[in-house]
This record gives C-alpha cells, sequence and structure tokens, in this order.
C-alpha cells in the first residue's frame, strides 16, 4: 500500500516513536509499503520552525529531512498546479489548518491512505480519504 504521512507523524518517527501505535509501527515496518511525505509538511516544519514554534534536535529543517530520508525508507510528493487548481472539490471543512487539508486532498487525489492521529482529518472519510492511526 501506499501511504502519505501527517506531519506529525513524521516528526514522531524521527522523535518520539513510542507515540506511534502498535498498528502504524506494523505499517511502517512492512517492506511492501511506500511511505510518502508531502511538500506541504516540509513546507509547514520550516513556517513552524523559522517563526520559534517548533524546535528540532538538528540544526535546520533541512537537516531534519535529510536524516530522515537517509534512515527512513520514503520519497517526497511535489505540491503540483492540478492539487492547487482542484482544491475547491474539497466540499467538506472538518479541519481549518491549510497544511492538513491540502494533505487530505492530496492523499485523496493521489489514491494513498493518510497516516495521522488528528481526530478532525478522520472526519474526511465522507469525502473518500482513506485513513489510519487507531
Amino acid at each position: 500500500m501506499r501511504y502519505l504521512l501527517d506531519t506529525h507523524t513524521l516528526l514522531w518517527i524521527a522523535y518520539d516513536q513510542h507515540k506511534l501505535s502498535k498498528e502504524v509501527v506494523a505499517i511502517l515496518q512492512n517492506t511492501n509499503n511506500e511511505f510518502l511525505i508531502s511538500a506541504v509538511s516540509v513546507w509547514e516544519i520550516n513556517i513552524k520552525f523559522s517563526i520559534g514554534k517548533l524546535t528540532l534536535k538538528e540544526q535546520t529543517p533541512k537537516d531534519l529531512f535529510d536524516g530522515f530520508t537517509t534512515f527512513f525508507r520514503c520519497s517526497y510528493l511535489d505540491l503540483n498546479l492540478n492539487d492547487t487548481l482542484n482544491f475547491y472539490k474539497l466540499k467538506t471543512f472538518h479541519h481549518r489548518d491549510p497544511f492538513d487539508r491540502m494533505m487530505v486532498w492530496q492523499a485523496i487525489q493521489n489514491n494513498l491512505t493518510f497516516i495521522t492521529d488528528d481526530e478532525q482529518i478522520h472526519k474526511y472519510t465522507d469525502c473518500g480519504l482513506k485513513v489510519v492511526w487507531k
């Protein structure tokens, strides 16, 4: 299967693995699965880091992602023009965070299962989102 990691999920993989559910750990350990990180998560982490809302053990967000992709098999999902032009089609507003809403849209559009612990995001199953956490 193909999975999109929510921003907090990839931070937990990097720093707080004890917060991951047993189901998610099993998914992450399955070598047949493919994992993606959205460019939206990279953008979100950079913004939060630059305004002091997020501290990282590494010196910069680039260091975090360089290390993450070295030790964890994953690839990046670009934010493309099609994603942004058709974002209006995500009609429900279960979540106010624009980063999360765009990642939900990307997961739906790319037929990815979203790994998140955010209960608001779980509500997007009514729009066709596949989500796993608990």
